[in-house]
């Protein structure tokens, strides 16, 4: 049986992404989910996948072996003054790819790390969740611990809680510049496994788990 050892695994959520409409709506799917990144065993290659928190990590609903530099993992931002904000009302991240035009979106189903709750926020943790998940698709080796070192105290960056709002009523596009650029061109830390129940001690530690 193969083993999976993810690297890094983080709550989130996949979406939608209807562009029949005016403007394109992003809708999120209510099943709550992790990312999580792994080395396959025969091809040495990182494995993208997500999954229901309720599936295996042998179970992912999606699984894509990732060539080192063809994908990448960005947010879907904008920018206001020094804040970065998502243009839909959730924070959603997108992994794109230089071989074809498929695109995957997904919204981060942690908690808002805004004093004040904005729902739009992207935090430095979020951010360096981003970066993290980048780096290992472009090949690069990276100690997930030590990244998550690097986020400001009081940042959040050990904080998993889920989003309580949950908002499943879909993610609208709310801006026009900079938003469709973006599109058309997790919350890592090193987790406790018994905190996933039954099926993930058995199956071992999840990573660097944000």
């Amino acid at each position: 049986m193969t083993t999976v050892a993810p690297i890094i695994t983080f709550k989130a959520g996949i979406c939608e992404f209807d562009t029949s409409t005016t403007p394109p709506k992003i809708s999120p799917k209510p099943t709550p989910g992790y990312i999580y990144l792994y080395e396959g065993q025969d091809d040495e290659l990182v494995h993208f996948c997500w999954r229901p928190r309720t599936a295996s990590l042998r179970d992912p609903e999606i699984d894509l072996v990732m060539v080192p530099s063809d994908g990448s993992f960005k947010p879907y931002q904008t920018f206001q003054g020094d804040a970065r904000k998502s243009p839909t009302n959730g924070r959603i991240f997108v992994l794109k790819f230089q071989s074809s035009s498929a695109r995957h979106l997904f919204w981060l189903q942690s908690k808002t790390q805004h004093a004040q709750g904005d729902l739009v926020y992207f935090s430095p943790r979020d951010l360096k969740l981003g970066e993290i998940v980048d780096q290992l698709l472009q090949g690069e080796q990276v100690n997930v611990q030590d990244e998550l070192n690097t986020i400001p105290s009081g940042q959040g960056g050990q904080d998993d809680d889920d989003d309580s709002g949950n908002r499943m009523e879909g993610l609208r596009r709310e801006s026009q510049s900079g938003a469709a650029e973006n599109l058309g061109s997790g919350d890592p830390f090193i987790g406790d496994p018994s905190n996933e129940g039954e099926e993930s001690r058995e199956g071992g530690a999840d990573g660097g788990r944000a």
